[in-house]
């Protein structure tokens, strides 16, 4: 028995039930998985595609009735045939009838007398009223509704060109006209003669398919995103072949109006026909073109905005990292607890070593207590007085120091020195002078 293909990680490690055993990745699926579901990807963008033209044409001509005016007004002998540079009285004429007596203007009244362009407009006209809600007729064309548009000129044939339509060419036409009809009919009776299926095709011209719409249109990208990631492929890929999914059929429909239109500078004002009614089925397909072409572009240019700044995020220069900003520390005030200083007592922050006041060193035992301050010496005691003023001094003083009076002789020293009797020992005489 043959051993699968074993496939490594891009980090070197080997898968193991899906998941890389170095890494963690998870192993890419195959090539066959990812073309699978991106065509399904594909087909639902391209059926979103239809629906969105489809809900902006149904709307602008319910809403306008151009469509309808231009039906009405329009001739049919006058309709160009391409390529072949006839309308269609002169193709008819040219390659259908032999009778020489019958004149290309007879062709033409006869193709307008049947009143087809007029018929097919009350037919859109009952069911735009459907789709727009103010009635509940589905809308149906019976093989007997074309073969009476033949008998509203079969005298008129009869008389300008003696040709009689028999029995057998209604019953042709009938045969031929069935089947096709039956079909449209089956499709109108299924969808209009219900309650739910015309509910799904006034949905279908609504506000809301527009949202619904672009909400799927979110989800198949969203889808495509992941499909390509699971194959190991960038995403910017999805939004590439979206843009190029929506491109196709946008730039189809814009060369196809875009031809239409110029071609209308060549046709002559005075020229009926069914200009008109291809100008009314061509105007909303405009701004379909235009609105498909413009987001796929911006699809496209969005893939390579993402590719790109990939690129310069693998190749540009790491940025330094930012320093964190330290956090904010708790600025609570602290309680400040005091202590006096061992030798001079003063107060000084707790766990201070030295002393502020004095230097003394605050490395003590704890359990010892601080030397307390030296006390200042007692006043000396006032055993005596003054004999002349009666103030209290001091028992070893000899002078009162209020009045100067000796307190052994009684003799006020000022006065003494003023009259020259003060008993003050003689200075010792220098030996310069004295020589």
């Amino acid at each position: 028995m043959s051993k699968s293909k074993q496939i490594t990680c891009t980090c070197g490690g080997t898968f193991d039930g899906g998941v890389c055993t170095s890494c963690g990745k998870r192993q890419p699926r195959s090539g066959g998985y990812r073309f699978f579901h991106t065509l399904l990807c594909v087909i639902g963008i391209l059926i979103l595609w239809f629906c969105f033209a489809n809900t902006v044409s149904l709307r602008s001509y319910c809403g306008s009735g151009l469509l309808t005016e231009a039906l009405r007004s329009a001739k049919l002998s006058d309709a160009d045939i391409p390529f072949t540079g006839q309308n269609l009285s002169e193709f008819i004429k040219s390659n259908y009838v032999t009778d020489e007596n019958v004149l290309t203007e007879d062709v033409a009244e006869a193709a307008d007398g049947m009143g087809i362009p007029a018929f097919l407009a009350d037919k859109l006209d009952a069911h735009f009223a459907m789709l727009r809600g103010e009635s509940d007729t589905p809308v149906r064309i019976d093989p007997e509704e074309v073969t009476g548009l033949l008998d509203q000129i079969t005298e008129s044939l009869h008389e300008s060109c003696k040709l009689v339509i028999e029995d057998s060419d209604r019953r042709q036409i009938q045969s031929v006209a069935e089947p096709v009809l039956g079909k449209f009919n089956a499709v109108s009776d299924g969808l209009g003669s219900t309650k739910a299926g015309r509910a799904v095709e006034r949905f279908g011209v609504s506000l809301m398919a527009y949202i619904l719409e672009v909400i799927l249109l979110g989800l198949l990208i969203w889808r495509w995103c992941v499909i390509r990631r699971n194959s190991g492929k960038d995403i910017a890929g999805a939004f590439k072949g979206t843009g190029i999914a929506v491109m196709v059929p946008a730039a189809l429909t814009l060369i196809c109006v875009l031809i239409g239109g110029i071609r209308t500078f060549f046709i002559r004002d005075d020229v009926i026909g069914l200009t008109g009614v291809t100008k009314a089925i061509r105007g909303p397909y405009w701004y379909i073109a235009v609105t498909g072409v413009s987001f796929a572009l911006l699809m496209i240019e969005l893939c390579g905005f993402i590719r790109a700044r990939k690129l310069y995020k693998e190749t540009a220069p790491a940025k330094p990292k930012k320093e964190k900003k330290p956090k904010m520390q708790d600025t609570a005030v602290t309680p400040v607890y005091r202590v006096p200083c061992v030798k001079c007592g003063k107060e000084l922050e707790s766990g201070s070593k030295f002393c502020k006041y004095c230097g003394a060193s605050q490395e003590q035992p704890v359990s010892e207590a601080p030397a307390a301050p030296a006390a200042s010496p007692a006043p000396a005691a006032t055993d005596r007085v003054c004999v002349c003023c009666g103030k209290e001094l001091a028992a070893d003083m000899k002078f009162c120091k209020y009045c100067g009076t000796n307190q052994e002789t009684g003799e006020n020293i000022v006065d003494a020195v003023l009259n020259g009797t003060a008993g003050f020992p003689e200075a010792p005489e220098d030996d310069n002078t004295a020589s």
